[in-house]
């Protein structure tokens, strides 16, 4: 990435192969000292997990897991988000199509990219440099530890547009948070700051942008040298002893979606949501 194209704070690794043939579009994959860093690589649509996004993501954590080299990963985003969700042009695409198959197979991608990253067997730190909303809000929801820039921000929208979550939110959130504030966040679609993602215990760690990659890059690094067979099993047995169901919520937030975008209600919020969107891209953009 150019020096002049990376976001304040962001401290540069060197960008290393993967299998010899890393398109860095549209995840930037750097590895050195024992850490994988994915950098989530759409600046222009605030990392919008598109469906090259995902399969670009799920290739990672595959690498990742064959590579012994590989002990820890940070996740952190290009430009000013580390995600903003999901991919709304593609939704209403598919939605508009009418292929309700096309419409399951690509929030099935959202659900394979969970199964993977949960069964990784390697530490997973999220460094949140931005706005982390909807399936931004999920993917941080999957890694270990959250480490997050004073800016950030965080929010579900879903359940005010009349979707439901699908990357196994349901079963992780309440871990993270509690039963109490999983609901308040899903229900009230709410948008937060850093502050109360700290008091709530989302995020373990608020740090300035500026320092938010060295800070994220020093305790992958830090995991990095310890055994990883210890590092494997602490991870396996703090995740069975929370341990409830996994792939009992991903089946039901996958039959819950599609519902939920079956209902022309829905199409209708998610139109005026990727309009106002783009209408505020553009007042940016002449400002």
């Amino acid at each position: 990435m150019p020096p002049e194209d990376r976001a304040e704070g962001e401290a540069a690794l060197p960008a290393l192969s993967w299998r010899d043939a890393v398109n860095p579009e549209p995840l930037i994959v750097e590895r050195a000292d024992g850490v994988a860093v994915w950098r989530l690589n759409r600046p222009e649509a605030l990392n919008a997990l598109n469906e090259p996004l995902l399969k670009a993501l799920l290739a990672a954590v595959d690498d990742a897991r064959g590579d012994p080299a590989v002990r820890c990963v940070v996740v952190t985003g290009a430009g000013r988000a580390f995600s903003a969700g999901g991919d709304l042009k593609a939704i209403l695409t598919l939605l508009e199509s009418g292929s309700r198959d096309d419409l399951r197979e690509y929030l099935l991608h959202y659900q394979r990219l969970s199964s993977a990253m949960r069964h990784l067997g390697k530490p997973l730190l999220a460094a949140i440099n931005g706005h982390a909303l909807a399936g931004g809000f999920e993917l941080a929801c999957l890694c270990d530890i959250r480490i997050a820039a004073e800016t950030a921000t965080f929010g579900l929208p879903d359940t005010p547009l009349g979707i439901s979550p699908t990357s196994g939110m349901t079963y992780l959130l309440p871990r993270i948070v509690g039963l109490g504030w999983a609901k308040h966040l899903t229900y009230t679609g709410d948008t937060f700051d850093v502050r109360q993602a700290e008091r709530i215990g989302f995020v373990t760690l608020v740090v300035p942008l500026a320092h938010l990659q060295d800070v994220a890059l020093r305790m992958a690094r830090t995991i990095a040298t310890y055994p990883p067979l210890g590092v494997r099993h602490a991870k396996l047995g703090l995740e069975l002893a929370a341990e409830g169901n996994l792939q009992a919520a991903l089946t039901y937030e996958l039959d819950a979606e599609m519902a939920c975008f079956a209902e022309a209600e829905v199409r209708t919020k998610l139109r005026a949501f990727a309009n106002r969107r783009k209408s505020a891209g553009r007042t940016r953009k002449d400002t």
